[in-house]
Protein backbone atom coordinates (compact mmCIF):
# COMPACT_ATOMS: atom_id res chain seq x y z
CA UNK A 1 0.00 0.00 0.00
CA UNK A 2 1.52 3.51 -0.88
CA UNK A 3 3.09 5.33 2.35
CA UNK A 4 1.00 8.63 1.28
CA UNK A 5 -2.28 6.83 1.64
CA UNK A 6 -4.26 8.65 5.01
CA UNK A 7 -7.45 9.14 6.28
CA UNK A 8 -8.07 12.60 7.19
CA UNK A 9 -9.63 13.84 9.96
CA UNK A 10 -13.23 14.54 9.83
CA UNK A 11 -15.22 16.45 9.96
CA UNK A 12 -14.15 18.83 7.36
CA UNK A 13 -14.89 22.77 8.13
CA UNK A 14 -18.35 23.96 5.90
CA UNK A 15 -16.26 25.12 2.94
CA UNK A 16 -14.34 21.95 2.25
CA UNK A 17 -17.06 19.56 2.36
CA UNK A 18 -16.95 18.86 -1.21
CA UNK A 19 -13.52 18.94 -3.84
CA UNK A 20 -12.65 16.94 -6.89
CA UNK A 21 -10.15 14.23 -6.93
CA UNK A 22 -8.47 11.74 -9.41
CA UNK A 23 -9.41 7.82 -9.19
CA UNK A 24 -6.23 5.83 -8.65
CA UNK A 25 -7.37 2.57 -8.04
CA UNK A 26 -10.02 0.59 -7.48
CA UNK A 27 -9.67 -2.02 -5.20
CA UNK A 28 -11.48 -5.49 -5.22
CA UNK A 29 -13.65 -4.35 -2.68
CA UNK A 30 -14.93 -1.96 -4.53
CA UNK A 31 -13.18 0.70 -2.47
CA UNK A 32 -12.03 3.82 -4.51
CA UNK A 33 -8.50 4.80 -3.72
CA UNK A 34 -8.90 9.10 -5.13
CA UNK A 35 -5.92 11.71 -5.17
CA UNK A 36 -6.24 15.03 -4.33
CA UNK A 37 -3.12 17.46 -4.02
CA UNK A 38 -1.09 14.36 -3.65
CA UNK A 39 -2.68 12.32 -1.05
CA UNK A 40 -4.81 9.34 -1.83
CA UNK A 41 -7.95 8.84 0.08
CA UNK A 42 -10.17 5.92 0.70
CA UNK A 43 -13.48 6.20 -1.12
CA UNK A 44 -16.53 4.48 -1.52
CA UNK A 45 -19.26 4.96 -4.36
CA UNK A 46 -22.31 6.85 -3.73
CA UNK A 47 -25.47 5.26 -4.06
CA UNK A 48 -26.71 8.15 -6.53
CA UNK A 49 -23.44 7.27 -8.55
CA UNK A 50 -24.29 4.79 -11.19
CA UNK A 51 -21.60 4.89 -13.75
CA UNK A 52 -18.79 2.82 -11.88
CA UNK A 53 -15.52 4.99 -12.20
CA UNK A 54 -12.54 3.59 -13.71
CA UNK A 55 -8.80 4.83 -12.80
CA UNK A 56 -8.33 8.17 -14.34
CA UNK A 57 -11.63 9.36 -13.58
CA UNK A 58 -11.97 13.40 -12.37
CA UNK A 59 -14.61 13.20 -9.47
CA UNK A 60 -16.17 14.85 -7.05
CA UNK A 61 -15.79 13.77 -3.22
CA UNK A 62 -17.74 14.63 -0.58
CA UNK A 63 -16.89 15.00 3.08
CA UNK A 64 -20.19 15.37 4.35
CA UNK A 65 -20.12 12.51 6.30
CA UNK A 66 -18.23 12.49 9.28
CA UNK A 67 -17.15 8.51 8.61
CA UNK A 68 -16.55 8.34 5.46
CA UNK A 69 -15.70 9.82 2.06
CA UNK A 70 -18.16 9.56 -0.53
CA UNK A 71 -17.85 9.68 -4.51
CA UNK A 72 -20.59 11.52 -5.58
CA UNK A 73 -20.32 11.93 -9.35
CA UNK A 74 -18.14 11.32 -12.71
CA UNK A 75 -16.70 14.90 -13.78
CA UNK A 76 -14.69 13.97 -16.59
CA UNK A 77 -12.99 10.73 -18.31
CA UNK A 78 -9.90 11.34 -19.70
CA UNK A 79 -9.84 8.08 -22.20
CA UNK A 80 -12.58 6.61 -24.08
CA UNK A 81 -14.02 3.46 -22.46
CA UNK A 82 -16.93 2.35 -22.55
CA UNK A 83 -19.38 3.62 -19.32
CA UNK A 84 -21.16 0.88 -17.15
CA UNK A 85 -24.19 1.37 -14.72
CA UNK A 86 -23.25 -0.92 -12.35
CA UNK A 87 -25.83 -1.10 -8.87
CA UNK A 88 -25.73 -4.02 -6.51
CA UNK A 89 -29.52 -5.92 -6.47
CA UNK A 90 -32.17 -5.62 -8.78
CA UNK A 91 -32.23 -1.89 -11.08
CA UNK A 92 -36.26 -0.61 -12.17
CA UNK A 93 -36.57 1.57 -15.17
CA UNK A 94 -39.50 2.73 -15.21
CA UNK A 95 -41.10 6.03 -16.85
CA UNK A 96 -44.94 7.17 -16.84
CA UNK A 97 -44.57 7.65 -20.57
CA UNK A 98 -42.63 6.59 -23.87
CA UNK A 99 -39.37 5.07 -22.86
CA UNK A 100 -36.82 4.60 -25.43
CA UNK A 101 -33.12 3.40 -25.95
CA UNK A 102 -31.34 4.77 -29.29
CA UNK A 103 -28.24 4.04 -29.92
CA UNK A 104 -26.19 4.47 -33.45
CA UNK A 105 -24.14 1.42 -32.95
CA UNK A 106 -25.41 -2.16 -31.84
CA UNK A 107 -27.80 -2.80 -29.30
CA UNK A 108 -26.88 -5.63 -26.98
CA UNK A 109 -28.96 -7.06 -24.21
CA UNK A 110 -28.06 -10.18 -22.32
CA UNK A 111 -30.01 -11.88 -19.65
CA UNK A 112 -27.96 -14.75 -18.03
CA UNK A 113 -30.53 -16.65 -16.57
CA UNK A 114 -33.74 -15.64 -18.54
CA UNK A 115 -34.80 -13.05 -20.89
CA UNK A 116 -38.24 -11.87 -20.61
CA UNK A 117 -40.36 -9.67 -22.91
CA UNK A 118 -44.02 -8.88 -22.15
CA UNK A 119 -46.64 -6.29 -23.44
CA UNK A 120 -50.00 -5.62 -24.63
CA UNK A 121 -48.66 -5.09 -28.10
CA UNK A 122 -45.13 -5.99 -29.74
CA UNK A 123 -43.75 -4.74 -33.03
CA UNK A 124 -40.44 -5.86 -34.45
CA UNK A 125 -38.76 -4.38 -38.18
CA UNK A 126 -35.59 -5.11 -39.36
CA UNK A 127 -33.75 -5.46 -42.79
CA UNK A 128 -32.22 -8.45 -41.76
CA UNK A 129 -32.96 -10.56 -39.12
CA UNK A 130 -30.98 -13.85 -37.87
CA UNK A 131 -32.28 -16.28 -34.58
CA UNK A 132 -30.04 -19.28 -33.39
CA UNK A 133 -32.20 -21.42 -30.37
CA UNK A 134 -31.59 -24.51 -29.08
CA UNK A 135 -35.21 -25.83 -28.58
CA UNK A 136 -38.18 -23.15 -29.33
CA UNK A 137 -41.86 -23.28 -28.69
CA UNK A 138 -44.72 -20.63 -30.19
CA UNK A 139 -48.32 -20.75 -28.82
CA UNK A 140 -50.68 -18.46 -30.46
CA UNK A 141 -54.51 -18.58 -31.05
CA UNK A 142 -53.85 -17.39 -34.75
CA UNK A 143 -50.39 -17.13 -36.48
CA UNK A 144 -50.58 -15.38 -40.49
CA UNK A 145 -46.91 -15.43 -42.21
CA UNK A 146 -46.79 -13.21 -45.15
CA UNK A 147 -43.45 -13.32 -47.53
CA UNK A 148 -42.32 -13.86 -51.00
CA UNK A 149 -40.75 -16.41 -50.79
CA UNK A 150 -40.06 -19.52 -47.90
CA UNK A 151 -37.32 -22.08 -47.80
CA UNK A 152 -37.01 -24.72 -45.28
CA UNK A 153 -34.88 -27.61 -44.49
CA UNK A 154 -35.45 -30.16 -42.10
CA UNK A 155 -34.35 -33.77 -40.84
CA UNK A 156 -38.00 -34.67 -39.95
CA UNK A 157 -41.64 -32.93 -40.05
CA UNK A 158 -44.87 -34.16 -37.63
CA UNK A 159 -47.90 -31.75 -38.89
CA UNK A 160 -51.20 -33.22 -37.23
CA UNK A 161 -54.42 -30.79 -37.77
CA UNK A 162 -58.58 -31.24 -37.86
CA UNK A 163 -58.45 -29.66 -41.15
CA UNK A 164 -56.03 -28.52 -44.03
CA UNK A 165 -56.79 -26.45 -47.00
CA UNK A 166 -53.92 -25.75 -49.42
CA UNK A 167 -54.28 -23.44 -52.60
CA UNK A 168 -51.27 -23.45 -55.95
CA UNK A 169 -52.02 -21.49 -58.34
CA UNK A 170 -49.24 -22.55 -60.59
CA UNK A 171 -47.22 -26.09 -60.20
CA UNK A 172 -47.00 -27.97 -57.32
CA UNK A 173 -44.13 -30.42 -57.34
CA UNK A 174 -43.75 -33.69 -55.21
CA UNK A 175 -40.49 -35.38 -55.36
CA UNK A 176 -39.65 -38.93 -52.95
CA UNK A 177 -38.59 -42.04 -52.09
CA UNK A 178 -41.85 -43.20 -51.24
CA UNK A 179 -45.03 -41.86 -51.10
CA UNK A 180 -48.23 -43.30 -48.91
CA UNK A 181 -51.29 -41.92 -48.42
CA UNK A 182 -53.87 -43.16 -46.45
CA UNK A 183 -57.37 -42.32 -46.15
CA UNK A 184 -60.21 -44.00 -43.60
CA UNK A 185 -62.96 -42.77 -45.97
CA UNK A 186 -62.54 -41.66 -50.18
CA UNK A 187 -59.81 -40.55 -52.00
CA UNK A 188 -60.62 -38.19 -55.30
CA UNK A 189 -58.20 -37.34 -57.53
CA UNK A 190 -59.25 -34.92 -60.45
CA UNK A 191 -57.67 -33.15 -63.22
CA UNK A 192 -58.52 -31.88 -67.27
CA UNK A 193 -55.87 -34.48 -67.95
CA UNK A 194 -54.78 -37.36 -65.83
CA UNK A 195 -51.91 -39.45 -66.33
CA UNK A 196 -50.59 -42.27 -64.38
CA UNK A 197 -46.94 -44.06 -65.79
CA UNK A 198 -45.03 -46.72 -63.75
CA UNK A 199 -41.60 -48.11 -65.33
CA UNK A 200 -42.47 -51.82 -64.13
CA UNK A 201 -45.87 -52.26 -62.30
CA UNK A 202 -49.11 -50.62 -61.85
CA UNK A 203 -51.65 -52.14 -59.89
CA UNK A 204 -55.55 -51.40 -58.61
CA UNK A 205 -57.15 -53.81 -56.17
CA UNK A 206 -60.33 -53.17 -55.14
CA UNK A 207 -63.64 -55.53 -54.58
CA UNK A 208 -65.17 -53.39 -57.54
CA UNK A 209 -63.50 -51.29 -60.16
CA UNK A 210 -65.32 -49.09 -62.75
CA UNK A 211 -63.73 -47.67 -65.69
CA UNK A 212 -65.72 -45.49 -67.81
Amino acid sequence: MPSNLVTLPLPFPEHIRQRTGTVVDVLTDGTLLVERDGVRLRCKRAFSCLIDPIVGDCVTLSFADTAQIFVLAILERSVRKAARIGVDGELVVEATDALRFVSNGRVHVQGRDALKLESGQMEFSAELASIAVGDAQLHASRLRVLGQALESVFERIVQISKKTFRTVESVDHLRAGHIDYSASESVRLHGRHAVLTAERLSKIDAEQIHLG
